[in-house]
């Protein structure tokens, strides 16, 4: 690993709030020390959590905070995130978001050609979310997925199905939450960007059936639609988790809060998902 060059000082107090959110590891917590970042002199900090490959570099200024991922081979020379928040729950959003998918698929590439070390891997992750779920009152269920080398968690909660997919050495979850639309709504968001300040008045144009035009209304808030050809929609942006919902049954009917929908996020990252266990599971 390069050394960096920049002064060593005091681990900035944004870090010790930022681990104070981060999920624990089997019973790990994160830990903050003073580090010299390549790309900046301002204070910054090394995140580690024991048992974890890999490492967190924060760095905190005025008006932004800066955060990058690092492996033993991999010195971040430049933030790999910046936000024009300081405070801890948004910068925490972000990395469960953003940074630590990036980080454990890095990471995930020692043993993507090695198959048993995969699905030990990958048993071990579904055995995080499904504890962190069970942990708050939820019954799961393991079972083999239809996918090759593919393992699935899944539960129900308030109405609302909830399954996640590890398919290989991939540790990005595909997670498919099903269940009345008014409910969905409310989950899909947790994965997706913060609203921006204004939402178009028209958002998307050309939607076809009354159930997308009523969740295009609601997710453009977060992030791009896109109608699709066969009725569904896509979302996401560019990075970070993204998804589909599936076209409904009868494109005439009537829309109410109980009506059914189906909806698939993929490229979650664990951690994100053990952190909104609490969420998904009451």
């Amino acid at each position: 690993m390069a050394t960096a060059t920049a002064p060593v000082t005091a681990a900035p107090a944004l870090a010790h709030r930022v681990v104070e959110h981060l999920p624990h590891r089997d019973g790990n917590a994160w830990t903050v020390a003073p580090y010299a970042a390549w790309w900046t002199t301002r204070p910054a900090a090394r995140l580690t959590q024991a048992g974890r490959p890999g490492a967190l570099v924060l760095a905190e200024h005025p008006w932004r905070t800066e955060i990058a991922w690092q492996l033993d081979d991999r010195e971040p020379y430049e933030p790999d995130l910046t936000l024009d928040r300081m405070a801890p729950e948004p910068v925490v959003r972000e990395i469960l978001r953003l940074v630590l998918p990036r980080l454990d698929d890095a990471a995930a590439v020692a043993y993507a050609y090695r198959p048993a070390e995969a699905e030990q891997s990958r048993l071990r992750h579904l055995n995080l979310i499904g504890r962190a779920v069970r942990a708050h009152g939820a019954a799961t269920l393991d079972r083999v997925g239809s996918q090759p080398n593919s393992h699935v968690v899944t539960w129900g909660s308030a109405g609302v199905q909830y399954a996640v997919t590890l398919v290989g050495a991939n540790p990005a979850c595909d997670l498919s939450v099903t269940g009345p639309v008014a409910a969905v709504e409310r989950v899909l968001p947790l994965f997706l960007p913060e609203p921006a300040d204004q939402t178009p008045r028209f958002p998307v144009r050309g939607v076809r059936t009354r159930l997308a035009r009523r969740l295009a209304a609601h997710l453009v808030q977060y992030t791009p639609i896109d109608q699709l050809d066969d009725g569904g929609l896509s979302f996401g942006a560019a990075i970070g988790p993204f998804g589909y919902v599936a076209p409904p049954a009868d494109p005439i009917a009537r829309v109410r809060d109980t009506t059914p929908v189906a909806a698939e996020l993929h490229g979650v990252g664990i951690d994100h998902l053990v952190h909104l266990a609490a969420l998904l599971a009451r």
